[in-house]
Order: C-alpha cells, then structure tokens, then sequence
C-alpha cells in the first residue's frame, strides 16, 4: 500500500475508534444515570412505604398515563437524545397534586411501562438495560428537580383553585423540567462527541410551541384532580391519551409520506443522472472515447480512482483488450490471454462480483485475487451483457475497504447495461467501417467523407487534398515470403499512416496495398510535407519474417481541391490515381503531385 493510502486508513481507522470511544462513554452514562434513578426510587420509597400503600391507585393511574403517553409521543427532532412530548402533562400534574415521594414513583413506573411497550415494539434486546437508560434517569431526574421546587414553593402550592400562586407554580415545574433536561442532554451530546449548539437551537426552537398547550393542560389537569379527585381526572387524562395516539398516527404517515417523497425525489434524480450519463456514452462510436466517458462518470458517483473496461472477441473468447483509467487518465493495454483472475470469473459466471476487503475476504474470493495496483482493497465488477453475449467487463477498484455496497453495485450495474449497448455500437460501427488489418477506415466510409468534405469546401470556399499511396514491389513480398508476412507488413505501414495523420485526417485502406488519405483544410504543400513524412517512415520500416527482414518503399500520388476537381468524386481520385502513376513511372519511392513535373520528382535518400 502506498503512503498515501496508509495514511488514510489510518485516518479512517482513529476516526472509526474514536466513534466507539464516545458511544461507549455514553452508554455508560445513560446506564449510571438510570441505575441512579431507580436508587432514588427505591431509597425514598422504602421510607415512605405507607404513604406508598395509601396512595397506590394514583400511583399507578399516573404512572399508566406517563408510559402510555410516551410510548405513543413522536420525536420533534429525532437526532436529540431526549424528545419532547406529552408525558410532560401527566408527570407536572402529578408533582402538583401529589405529595413527595411518590412523584418519583409515577416517573419510575411511566419510565419502566413506557420502555416495555418501546421494547415489544422494536423488538430490542436487553429490556432490563432498556429500563435502566437515559430516558428512564431523566424522568426521574426531572420528577426529583419538582419535588424539591415544590418544598421551595410550598407557600404558593395551592391548587384548590385558579390563582396566580398555582399559575407561578406551573411555570416553575416547566422551568425545572426544561433546565434538568437541558442539562442531561448537553452531558450526552458531549460524551457522543457531537455538536450541542445545534440541538440546543431545535429544542428551544419547538419548545415555545410546544408549552403553549402543555402549560393550560398541566393547570387544568391538576385543578380537575383538586376538585374531583382521580375519577374525574382519568376521563379527560384518557382523552388527551387518545389524541396524542392519533398525533402518532398522523406523525408515521407524514413520514412515511415524506420519506416515499424523498425515494421518489432521488428516482427521478437518480433516472435524470442516468439518462445524462446515457446520452452522453451514446454519443460517441469510437470504443475509446466512450470509455473516457464512462471513466469520467464513474470518478464523479463512485469516487473510483481506478477503472478499467475488458472487451473481449466475440468466438472464441480466447483474448481481450483491455483499457485502464487512473485517477480520470486513460491509456489502452494490448491484447493479453483469457486468465483466472476477476474478469475472467465474471465473464464466465455472468454476474457481477463485489469485494469489501480484499485483504479480509481473500479466501471467500471465487477466483483468483488478481489486481491492477497494490493498494487495492474494495472491488466492484460487472458484466457487459449485450443481447445475452457477454462482450466485455467493467471494474473498478478502491485503496477504501468497504468503498461500495450493495446500493453502488445497482448503479453501477445500471450504468454497465448502457456502457454495454455503446460500446457495441461503436464495436459495430468500426466494423462497418474500419478495416480490420490495417485499422484503417474502408473505402465506402472514406468515400462518404470525401463527400462531405467537397459539399463543405464548395460552401465555405476551402481547399482540402487527397493522398493516393501504393506500397512499391509489394507483390514479390507476398510471392516470397507469403500472406501472412504480407499481412504483417500491411498492419505495420497502417501503424505508420495513423501516427503520421492528424485528428480530422480519415486515412484509408483502398484495396490491397493501396491506401487514400483525406486531408481537410490542406493545401497542396502541406499535404506534400505530409505526404514525405509518410514516405520517409515507411521507407526505414523493417518487418522481421522468420530470419529475413521485409522492407519495400512507397510511392503516393497527391490532389488538390478545387484545382484538380473534374467535377465528379470518382474523377477527382482518379486525378490523385494518376499522380501516383506518374510516381511509379518516374522511379517509385516519390511524391507526386497534379502539378508536379516528372524531372521534379523526388527521390528518397
């Protein structure tokens, strides 16, 4: 692994600790905190047990009321450790009308039912460390903060009645309450290693709101239990336990609403993206450029810094080419045999192969772990399927274990689909139009160019040449040495054409060793330097067949457009047709032009 690589897992790796350290620290946090509270609990309940005894119905009615009120509560901002909800209500009116401590025991025992029913629902493990936990020590703390302002309060402690004294109580109980849970919730964010700022701006944000009803109900609430004691309390308890129900109905739907909104919202990003990412590999028909569309693609979604793209023959699948892109640079490999590493194992198997640690998953691997560079730790390959054939395979790779899922690998496999049906338009078109010896382009592409060219030099005024080019004696090579040292010798002087042409240039395979070469905005010198160029080049060109070595020069015929346009395509190459010609009489091994005189012809030194 390079250093570069070392250095970010290290990276990750400290942050990935540090993460455990914090949820370890808060873990035990809220664990102590509820073994706290149920030690208050008990140590206050052992000295007041009568008392307990005495008022067991209230007890249990409160308690009822708090766990069923926060069981059916929905969380306001659900990244705080603490929600707000209507539990509140129950708990201050039981720290008004009840004497201490049994606040503390309608906080424990609405924590205990509340976790229960939390628990059946989500089907947690643990429900003893589910009872003992942050919501249970913050009730608990909150119900331990009431009772003491109430000592401290006791002179306006009245609640016979509507006055201002039970009004200023209310307020104080809320005040209490808020400050407690602050308190408990900074402590938390802090032991998470999480910024507090932001969940101190939520809750005091839904605070105001939220207290507007809670306030008037926690008055009301204990001015009915006052005056009609705990039968006349539940009816109307009850109700309100039924409306904060339905508010949790109602809350699950409009998620639920929103979250089919946000799948729905990143379909239709998701099918703009790909349909971007679809037009733009289709529009190109040569197999490299659309690589390099691919490879840019896939550095942006995927953040993959390694990509590469095997194309393989249709019968047999005995060789591929492969084309490699590293960090968005793309550079073509030469054929090389079918092996047994991944590719292979995808194109046999036909389905896509997805690697989170190569260095972990080694021996679950079903091929062998061949990779292209060493820093590689997560891999993700995929057919390329077009009309049931596998014709090739896309890859890439990433220095990040765990750098895909299993939600990359659909993307991924969804881009694939396409890059498949670009690529064996391209495939096709090459075949349709290039030839498959010399890679050089047929004649009745060539033709359709030159064409083109005319009609747009005609408009704009521009001139453009053709270059006619015949391989010098090439026929004693063939009866000498064979075809297959002939072919040999063609593909080496197409190498030597393609190199030597520019971007716009469309050089040709004509027939045999001739070859046609279409020059856009080229006058006659140009084209003649160009033309010496490819000359001198195929002229120190050495082909090895067994123990002998193949050379033979060329001679090339030029035409220039308008001077030389007869009026018709075919009469304008056979213009250049009889420069060549002219090039052979004159000695071969020469450059010739319309214009050219034959004591002017140029022999090769």
């Amino acid at each position: 692994m390079s250093v570069a690589g070392t250095l970010m897992v290290a990276e990750r790796l400290e942050q990935r600790l540090a993460a455990e350290q914090h949820e370890k620290r808060f873990r035990v946090y809220a664990y102590t905190l509820g073994a706290c509270a149920a030690s208050v609990v008990a140590w206050h309940g052992y000295f007041a047990r009568d008392l307990v005894r005495a008022e067991l119905l209230p007890v249990l009615v409160f308690s009822m009321f708090i766990g069923f009120a926060w069981y059916f509560s929905f969380s306001i901002y659900p990244r705080a450790s603490l929600s707000i909800s209507l539990d509140m209500a129950y708990l201050m009116t039981a720290l008004c009308v009840l004497p201490p401590p049994l606040p503390l025991m309608v906080a424990f025992g609405g924590a205990v039912l509340g976790c229960h029913l939390r628990v059946r629902e989500s089907r947690l493990q643990n429900p003893f460390l589910q009872v003992l936990s942050l919501n249970t020590g913050g009730l608990v703390a909150t119900a331990l903060a009431g009772q003491y302002l109430s000592v401290v309060m006791a002179p306006h402690w009245e609640f016979h009645a509507l006055t201002w004294g039970s009004v200023r109580s209310v307020v104080a109980l809320f005040l209490a309450y808020n400050l407690t849970n602050v308190a408990i919730m900074v402590m938390a964010m802090l032991l998470k290693g999480e910024a507090v700022l932001p969940h101190l701006v939520i809750y005091f944000r839904y605070l105001g709101s939220l207290e507007v009803f809670t306030m008037p109900l926690t008055l009301g609430l204990a001015l009915l239990y006052a005056a009609a004691g705990i039968w006349g309390y539940v009816p109307l308890a009850a109700t309100i336990l039924l409306a904060s129900g339905l508010l949790k109905k109602l809350n699950q739907a409009r998620n639920e609403l929103s979250h089919a909104n946000e799948q729905l919202q990143d379909r239709s990003r998701e099918l703009r993206i790909l349909n971007t990412i679809g037009r733009e590999i289709n529009s190109s028909l040569d197999p490299e450029a659309v690589f390099a569309q691919i490879s840019r693609h896939m550095l942006r979604i995927l953040d993959a810094p390694h990509l590469f793209l095997s194309l393989y023959h249709r019968v047999p699948h005995e060789s591929y080419l492969e084309y490699v892109a590293r960090d968005g640079l793309m550079q073509p490999r030469p054929e090389r045999a079918l092996g047994q590493g991944f590719t292979s194992w995808v194109v046999e198997a036909r389905r896509p192969l997805l690697v989170h640690d190569l260095e972990v998953d080694r021996d679950s691997i079903p091929c062998a772990p061949v990779i292209l560079a060493p820093d590689v730790r997560s891999i993700m390959s995929t057919p390329l399927v077009f009309n049931g054939e596998t014709i090739g395979v896309l890859c890439v790779e990433s220095p990040r274990r765990g750098a895909y899922t299993v939600d990359h690998l659909s993307v991924f496999t969804t881009i694939s689909q396409q890059a498949a049906v670009a690529l064996e338009n391209a495939r096709n078109f090459q075949m349709a139009t290039v030839d498959q010896l010399t890679h050089l382009y047929l004649r009745d592409f060539f033709y359709r160019k030159l064409s083109e060219e005319q009609a747009r030099a005609r408009r704009y005024g521009s001139t453009f040449t053709v270059l006619m080019l015949d391989l010098d004696s090439f026929k004693e090579i063939n009866d000498r040495m064979g075809h297959l040292a002939g072919d040999r010798y063609l593909q080496r002087v197409g190498e030597v054409i393609r190199e030597t042409m520019r971007a716009a240039d469309i050089p040709c395979r004509y027939g045999g060793e001739e070859f046609c070469v279409l020059l856009p905005e080229t006058d006659l010198d140009g084209a003649t330097r160009i033309a010496e160029r490819i000359r001198a080049r195929v002229g120190k060109l050495e082909v090895r067949a067994g123990e002998e070595s193949l050379r033979t020069t060329i001679s090339v015929g030029i035409a220039a457009y308008p001077a030389d346009y007869p009026g018709t395509i075919q009469g304008f190459i056979e213009k250049a047709d009889q420069a060549l010609y002219l090039a052979k009489q004159s000695g071969r091994d020469r450059v010739i032009s319309t214009a050219s005189k034959p004591d002017r012809a140029r022999r090769a030194r």
